[in-house]
């Protein structure tokens, strides 16, 4: 081969292919701009509406109610995600009577979403560059969640998702880091914490923590040893079972004085989770218009409308948990590509089998409910966007493939422009909302 030849893309994982990077400092200037682009999408118009809306009606009663010391009046999950929720009003109600602040009561609602999301933001960064050791490819994933659809619909309402997604992520980031650059078991005890507070927040954190054991113990790097099997299902067995039962410890202090012992305490949680297996259980439960089946979701078949308001002079607004349809059919293809070659000797990539397994067990779980939201595919967001990463990087780095990666990026630059609106509620021409939700099932 010439010197002035372009050498072929080789098939070896990356980690073959070259020694990781480091982070340098423009590469953290670069991470801060991107933080700072998902804190604008996630807070621009962040009180709009000036109500509660969708599921806001139960979550910001659930709030406050822990917040005047009485029972949870919302039974449908676990209270973790509400304690935050109410812990983040609380403090915003402080700032507000110091005069710190005078922004409305809503903004005080969806502050926890909110940041929670730019922290996803950044998680995903560090799982990219835990797995793929590329500064760029981590860059790039993180840039994917930060102006992802569902992503940000789902940051600017006061529901559990937003920060359910945020603790996922860190114990999968956790788990990786155990996988993939260290020797230190402390990690596992981190993952199975975070992962703990996840399913503390609703049940399905215990599909992810099924994926990082799987990871754990399967998947090998390098000369890095594994962590034993048994010690490895004891800790999350033991960890996360406790972080969930202190969880209830502040519901608790919401019953009567006479109700506060032992015994009561352990069957008025009994009865809640009763109520919360019924109800998903409860086909009457389960009867909304966007309700789809799991296997549209990853092909963002059927989006969930939060809000939708017609207005004056042939106007409109709405607020939609909807996904980049290019980047979802792009990421679902690279998923399969793992199973397809991840586990071949020819091909070993601890990277692609650490995507697949944490992917595939917050997927295909859902089994045990098969209808339900498109919004179920939060947490797998930055999942799907490092997969992405990994192939933008790599037709980057290659002048016949530079062309796929610079006109993907600039589709999906194009359609955060285009759909920014349906974010955030913006007024828009009755005729713009038409031409952008054209497929029936998107409406």
């Amino acid at each position: 081969m010439s010197e002035t030849e372009t050498p072929e893309p080789s098939e070896a994982p990356w980690s073959e292919i070259e020694p990781p990077s480091h982070w340098t400092r423009q590469h953290w200037l670069v991470l801060g701009a991107i933080l700072l682009l998902a804190l604008f999408m996630r807070v621009c118009l962040l009180g709009f509406p000036p109500n509660k809306f969708f599921d806001e009606i139960y979550y910001v009663d659930a709030a406050n109610d822990y917040l005047k010391g009485v029972a949870d009046a919302n039974s449908v999950h676990p209270p973790l995600a509400k304690i935050q929720l109410a812990a983040t009003i609380l403090l915003f109600d402080v700032a507000k009577l110091h005069g710190l602040t005078n922004l409305e009561d809503t903004v005080g609602w969806r502050l926890a979403p909110a940041l929670a999301g730019v922290g996803t933001v950044g998680l995903t960064a560090w799982l990219a560059f835990v797995l793929l050791r590329r500064p760029r490819s981590a860059l790039l994933a993180a840039g994917l969640v930060a102006i992802e659809h569902l992503s940000v619909a789902e940051s600017r309402i006061c529901t559990l998702d937003s920060i359910q997604t945020f603790w996922i992520m860190l114990g999968i980031c956790c788990g990786a880091e155990r996988i993939c650059r260290s020797r230190d078991d402390k990690w596992l005890w981190f993952s199975a914490m975070a992962l703990g507070v996840a399913t503390g927040c609703k049940w399905n954190g215990l599909f992810a923590a099924v994926g990082v054991v799987l990871g754990l113990w399967t998947i090998r790097v390098g000369d890095l040893p594994k962590s034993h099997p048994l010690k490895v299902f004891f800790v999350y067995a033991l960890v996360i079972p406790a972080i969930y039962a202190a969880a209830y410890f502040p519901f608790a202090r919401t019953l009567p004085p006479a109700k506060q012992t032992v015994r009561q305490v352990f069957s008025e949680v009994k009865a809640q989770h009763i109520r919360m297996y019924r109800f998903r259980k409860d086909p009457k439960q389960f009867k909304h218009q966007y309700l789809s089946a799991m296997y549209q979701w990853p092909f963002v078949f059927r989006p969930i409308w939060f809000h939708f308001r017609s207005e004056a002079n042939h106007t409109c607004s709405g607020i939609v948990a909807f996904g980049m349809v290019p980047f979802y059919w792009l990421s679902v293809y690279l998923l399969l590509e793992c199973v397809a070659g991840a586990w071949t000797r020819e091909y070993w990539d601890p990277a692609g089998q650490f995507l697949f397994l944490t992917y595939a067990t917050q997927y295909f779980l859902w089994v045990s409910s098969w209808t339900g939201f498109f919004y179920y595919m939060l947490p797998m967001v930055p999942l799907m966007a490092v997969a992405a990463a990994r192939q933008l990087d790599n037709w980057l780095r290659y002048g016949q493939t530079r062309k796929y990666a610079i006109v993907f990026l600039v589709v999906l630059a194009i359609m955060t422009l285009l759909y920014f609106p349906f974010m955030c509620g913006l007024t828009v021409p009755y005729k713009y909302f038409q031409v952008l939700f054209f497929v029936p099932s998107w409406v």
